[in-house]
């Protein structure tokens, strides 16, 4: 077979082994190759001559480019060095100023990566890569750099310890999930259907089957935080889910309505891939282990448990944005930056050879860069692809216009200044993820700015573990936070004024203290965690501010609260009690990490080729059909300018509904 022919695409199961065995061993035979495996979607060169592998890094990218798979060239375990003599060698050998402590390296046998963690990862690198070049050809391990965060977080470190732990169970699960994706195709790309389990025209249990004839791909697996019963859940009782038959899982991003439910299908025996971005599946743990907490304390039997969640861990197979990957013998998969949160991703599916390609949006914010102004941790959402023949988007929004992010500002400082001026306290429940970060990031500007007095913020619940987390991949975020970071050593979620909550004690002590706060406290619906125990004890008082800033989902209590309801009810040391709710009321749009009608707007104007087929979901009946109208009509006015040939196809679809695109 000539090297020539790059066609892997029309080849699977023997021939294409046989393919990429001929052309590895003709482009690398000077490496002494030991063994050839799949792991995962990657195809694992282990040889026994790691200076090869430093002076051969553009052949080795030109294989990859042949063929048109992910290529990693490791070490064999028995030509590495001892973990000793590496960290040894490590130590000392590096850059002084780099800030390494012994204490700050780890090893990865399965990747055969040593794991450093740095004052200043450019030192440690050295100028062009030289010193981990260096390391790799010395000691055969391939050195990955961290920048230590200014907060630690515990999440990320149990982590690598999980997966450094459970490295040979890693090891088979990589090499038995990299055997489904280079299998034999059995019928070929036959049809291509979207079938909606939960998400669709509601808000929450965000799943849905991709289904190709050959391969089913599930995107997303979460659950309904103010769901009840049979609502809370998807609707995997269809015939066309069944867990054996699904190639992958594709994870757009770490909040609950997305990732809930993942640990619950490997506890009911799923073995496949769960493809993520490396800040989803960290954050995506926190919330899973945070949900198990939350069903215990509720008096609740938790749908899965922490083995559940380390079984879905080990086969947590992380990429980074704009990185295509094969998932199926038939569907590749990219991520794209979604803006909506830390390592929140556009989905997009290449299926068939070319045959079709699906953007899947999750939840999305876009907006417009130039002239403006106002805080914002993340980019806007991408929207140049290769090809989009059907784009399936979320409709939050759809119905509802945010007034712009600088007015939201300036709304929440003078509502908590005024707040502050009457001795009152403002409760301001936050989602842990996102909207926690930026409310921070814009009180700490607040009072540097001396727009808002300098009172204690107290920040109580999972806020903490998930900024520790955003602390630690600066390079994703915006341009003027990113340098805060990495340039002035400051840090934009916490100053003087910041203190995080650990402990019971000290969620009481801020409770009763006559003293003007502002508190920041999960959950961001009232569903339960610390912002409810801070409702019971703050509501009564008409001096204090109860401040909504993100999505309130039908049938929450932030919902009822929102539209007017004002009392509550709890169960307590065997009672019923009552609170009537006296503090001010305020909901201040603007700050949501979704996008607002005009943006959703917009962002289809932008998006970039036009779709034929779009798929509204992820909203309420009024928000999807009131978008699906304003999507036709400016599709409409496209189509007349000339600007797109046809208006496109566009479905607004219930949960069970299948719509099939080819």
């Amino acid at each position: 077979m000539s090297t020539k022919n790059n066609g892997t695409e029309r080849l699977s199961g023997e021939k294409l082994r046989k393919y990429i065995l001929i052309n590895v061993y003709n482009y690398l035979k000077e490496a002494d190759i030991t063994t050839i495996e799949f792991e995962g979607p990657e195809i694992a060169i282990y040889v026994r001559k790691p200076a090869f592998i430093v002076s051969n890094m553009n052949k080795i990218k030109e294989l990859a480019k042949i063929l048109k798979k992910r290529v990693v060239v490791r070490t064999d375990p028995d030509s590495r060095k001892s973990q000793e003599e590496t960290k040894r060698f490590i130590l000392e050998n590096a850059d002084p100023e780099a800030g390494i402590e012994p204490s700050f390296i780890e090893f990865d046998e399965v990747l055969g990566e040593v794991i450093v963690r740095a004052e200043k990862p450019g030192k440690a690198a050295g100028k062009g890569r030289k010193f981990l070049n260096k390391v790799l050809a010395e000691t055969g391990w391939r050195m990955v750099v961290y920048r230590k965060p200014p907060l630690i977080s515990n999440t990320l470190n149990s982590i690598l310890s999980h997966m450094l732990k459970a490295s040979h169970e890693r090891r088979k699960a990589l090499r038995d999930i990299g055997e489904r994706i280079f299998r034999e195709t059995l019928r070929g790309t036959d049809r291509i259907r979207i079938i909606g389990l939960g998400s669709f025209g509601e808000v929450g249990r965000s799943a849905i089957l991709v289904d190709t004839g050959e391969s089913r791909v599930l995107l997303d697996a979460g659950v309904n935080p103010g769901g009840a019963g049979f609502d809370a859940f998807p609707r995997l009782d269809v015939p066309e889910f069944q867990l054996e038959d699904l190639d992958a899982i594709v994870v757009s991003h770490a909040h609950l309505d997305h990732v809930g439910l993942l640990p619950l299908l490997y506890k009911y025996g799923y073995r496949g891939p769960v493809y993520t971005t490396k800040p989803t599946r960290d954050i995506m743990v926190l919330v899973q282990k945070d949900f198990i907490e939350l069903s215990k304390r509720e008096g609740e039997e938790p749908l899965y448990n922490l083995r559940d969640i380390g079984t879905m861990l080990t086969r947590t197979i992380t990429v980074d944005y704009e990185t295509v990957t094969d998932v199926a013998p038939d569907t590749k998969l990219t991520f794209y930056n979604a803006g909506h949160i830390l390592g929140s991703a556009l989905v997009h599916l290449h299926i068939g050879q070319g045959l079709y390609n699906v953007l899947y949006t999750g939840d999305l914010k876009f907006y417009k860069i130039k002239g403006d102004k106002a805080t914002r941790l993340l980019p806007p959402a991408a929207h140049e692809f290769p090809r989009v023949e059907a784009l399936i988007m979320e409709s939050t929004y759809g119905a509802t216009e945010q007034q712009p992010r600088e007015k939201a500002e300036e709304e929440l400082i003078r509502i908590i200044q005024a707040t502050v001026e009457r001795g009152g306290k403002v409760l301001i429940p936050v989602m842990a993820v996102g909207r926690g970060q930026e409310i921070l990031v814009v009180l700490n500007q607040a009072m540097k700015n001396k727009l808002l007095s300098e009172v204690p913020v107290y920040v109580d619940g999972m806020v903490y573990e998930v900024t520790a987390i955003y602390t630690n991949y600066p390079e994703l975020l915006t341009p003027s936070i990113k340098n805060m970071i990495l340039h002035q050593g400051e840090n934009p979620f916490m100053n003087e004024n910041t203190f995080y909550i650990h402990h019971r004690q000290d969620r009481e002590a801020v409770m009763q203290g006559d003293h003007a706060a502002v508190i920041l406290a999960t959950s961001g619906m009232l569903t339960g965690g610390p912002s409810v125990e801070y409702l019971k004890a703050l509501a009564s008082e008409e001096r204090n501010a109860l401040v909504f800033v993100s999505y309130q989902a039908a049938g929450t209590l932030g919902r009822e609260i929102r539209d007017g309801k004002r009392s509550f009810s709890f169960f307590e040391d065997g009672k019923i009690k009552n609170v009537n709710i006296k503090m001010q009321v305020h909901e201040v749009d603007g700050f949501s990490g979704h996008a607002s009608q005009s943006e959703l707007r917009m962002y289809y104007r932008f998006v970039n080729p036009k779709p034929r087929t779009i798929i509204l979901n992820h909203g309420e009946p009024t928000a999807i059909s009131t978008l699906r109208s304003l999507l036709e009509r400016d599709s409409k006015k496209m189509e007349e300018k000339g600007i797109i040939q046809r208006s496109p196809e566009i479905y607004t679809p219930s949960n069970l509904d299948l719509v099939r695109l080819l």
